[in-house]
């Protein structure tokens, strides 16, 4: 028996957002944000906190693009430590702590434990180093300090991982979010 909410016909948003535009050109504005998505969302927060006028259009719903189809990770980015990128993860795990600290709901810590196999491209004391390397540009804050796991504590805590030539693991911390609602 389909319930009450499929028996509702679809609204028909076409007028709404009709009115809703023309509504915005009676206002001048300081502002015009294009794009729902973080970003524009961001942007948009902050120019209002400013106290700029400001307006945000979308072509679809908002999250609707690329903040539909993200990882959902804040992460400072072990991949842009390796680019030499330092700037870079100090300013995005310095940002996701700050978003930790306001909206913990929107900033879950998740572990992650990086293995390290002889002969492959990242030797293990690199990563060992990364990962503290990473902790250090967190401000010393990072959500728990980053570790390295012997051969039996990766297998331990990541049952069938392929263990031929594994020689150990890096684990540390990012963050998941729900981007749509940071939106």
């Amino acid at each position: 028996m389909p319930n009450e909410r499929s028996r509702t016909p679809p609204v028909d948003w076409t007028e709404h957002r009709a009115q809703q535009l023309a509504r915005l050109g009676e206002h001048c504005l300081d502002v015009l944000v294009i794009g729902g998505g973080i970003v524009g969302a961001g942007v948009a927060r902050d120019a209002a906190l400013r106290g700029l006028r400001t307006g945000l259009v979308e072509q679809h719903d908002f999250a609707f693009g690329t903040s539909s189809r993200s990882s959902r990770l804040l992460h400072g980015g072990l991949r842009y430590l390796a680019q030499g990128r330092i700037g870079l993860v100090y300013q995005a795990s310095h940002e996701k702590r700050i978003l930790h600290q306001i909206a913990p709901h929107l900033a879950q810590p998740l572990r992650f434990i990086f293995p390290a196999y002889r002969g492959t491209a990242w030797p293990f004391w690199q990563l060992r180093v990364g990962v503290k390397l990473y902790d250090w540009l967190c401000g010393g804050r990072n959500f728990e300090p980053s570790r390295s796991l012997s051969r039996d504590e990766v297998g331990q805590q990541v049952p069938g991982l392929v263990d031929a030539d594994l020689i150990g693991a890096v684990q540390y911390c990012d963050a998941l979010t729900n981007d749509a609602r940071l939106v």
